[in-house]
């Protein structure tokens, strides 16, 4: 008798609108949240240097000015950091509830849930399988990259990732217009909001999108900004931050920041001001190129290339481009899981993408690692060129099918 309970209820499922979900859909949603919010608090007390360095001065700063909204009329001798990010740390700055750094961290973990939950969307658009967008949710929680970004890290990547799926997902529903609203939130956070820009604009050549649509990214940036402008802040300098963030100052000491791209092979300690300009330069000709011959296609869009030539994209922009940090791989990461559930037969892209990445993370948190950076670079351009060629195969029409040419 209680046998057959069991049964009938791990068989039973609820029509819920549109959906159908059953008790085991829900056994792995509670469950992946619970545990995914226990590993998050299992790290909760881990300080890393950015957070005694900058993180935990910034909001004393935020303070001293009075916290909130007038928290961002605060002097600083040093921050990058855009307004709506100060805004948020300027609040933390007069909460009364737990300590700045659980507080940082609280903010981050709640962007990984957003960032989860816009990538199962993301899954269920390209598959229509309810089983796997809730799987993609459970994994997503437990992705190494995102775990150590936000709860062990204090950092502030999942936010603008989170807004770059969401963009993504828009852009699937095919409504560009709120698509790149959505965008433009991430890029009024991150400059590395932009390391998938070509994609943007190859939908646009394709005509997926509408050039005004652009518009939209400016003016959420200028509405990020307004707070700080209105405390007396320096509009042209609100404006131009992220013109001094490239200008790398910070970062001159090394070409790579322990992420596993190019340098770390070549090396990241010599000609430093050389380097770093050619591979500026180098990494717009690639990117040029790459933009040029696929424009020239002619090929149909589907959600499935779209995902991987944005992972693919962002690849070649933290591969190339020097001053990369360790975590400025997190939107390929996000993408390699999407890339794994849309292809099941590319199960290997997330396992070595986050592998390569998680050696940057382990080597600035742990202070080592295993096996040296350089051997993590080579894999990750093996995997680069390894989409690389899936996506040459597809817009000539020579792959497996998932994207049909167009007629001349």
């Amino acid at each position: 008798m209680v046998d057959n309970f069991l049964r009938g209820l791990v068989n039973k499922e609820w029509k819920i609108g549109k959906f159908t979900i059953g008790f085991l859909d829900i056994l792995l949603v509670v469950f992946a949240t619970v545990f995914g919010c226990a590993i998050r608090f299992a790290l909760r007390d881990v300080v890393a240097g950015d957070y005694k360095v900058f993180f935990e001065p910034w909001v004393a700063t935020l303070r001293e000015a009075g916290g909130g909204f007038k928290g961002l009329s605060a002097e600083f001798e040093y921050v990058d950091y855009t307004t709506p990010y100060l805004l948020i740390l300027s609040f933390i700055s007069i909460c009364p509830f737990f300590n700045t750094l659980y507080l940082m961290k609280m903010v981050s973990i709640f962007f990984d849930f957003v960032a989860a939950i816009a990538v199962a969307f993301i899954v269920y658009e390209g598959t229509e399988s309810k089983q796997k967008a809730i799987m993609t949710y459970g994994v997503m929680l437990f992705v190494p990259t995102i775990v150590a970004n936000g709860s062990m890290w204090a950092q502030c990547d999942i936010i603008f990732t989170s807004f770059v799926m969401l963009s993504i997902l828009f852009m699937l529903k095919d409504k560009p217009r709120t698509s790149l609203i959505f965008y433009g939130i991430a890029f009024a956070f991150k400059l590395q909001t932009f390391f998938i820009a070509p994609l943007y604009v190859l939908l646009w050549v394709k005509k997926k999108m509408k050039i005004q649509h652009f518009l939209w990214i400016p003016i959420m940036y200028f509405i990020g900004v307004i707070p700080s402008w209105i405390a007396g802040k320096n509009l042209w300098e609100l404006l131009t931050v992220y013109f001094f963030q490239a200008n790398g100052e910070m970062d001159i000491y090394a070409l790579s920041h322990k992420f596993p791209n190019i340098y770390q092979i070549i090396g990241t300690g010599s000609f430093l001001r050389e380097y770093a300009d050619a591979g500026i330069y180098f990494t717009l000709a690639v990117l040029m190129v790459l933009m040029y011959y696929i424009a020239r296609k002619n090929f149909v869009f589907t959600k499935d290339l779209i995902i991987r030539m944005g992972m693919f994209f962002v690849m070649v922009v933290v591969y190339f481009l020097p001053h990369m940090h360790e975590r400025y791989g997190i939107l390929a990461d996000v993408l390699a899981v999407v890339v794994a559930f849309y292809n099941p037969k590319k199960f290997y892209v997330p396992l070595i993408a986050i592998t390569c990445s998680f050696a940057g993370y382990t080597l600035y948190l742990a202070q080592s690692t295993v096996i040296p950076l350089s051997v993590y670079a080579i894999l990750y351009l093996g995997l680069m060129i390894d989409l690389g060629i899936g996506i040459y195969k597809d817009i000539n029409g020579i792959g497996d099918k998932n994207c049909i040419p167009v007629e001349n």
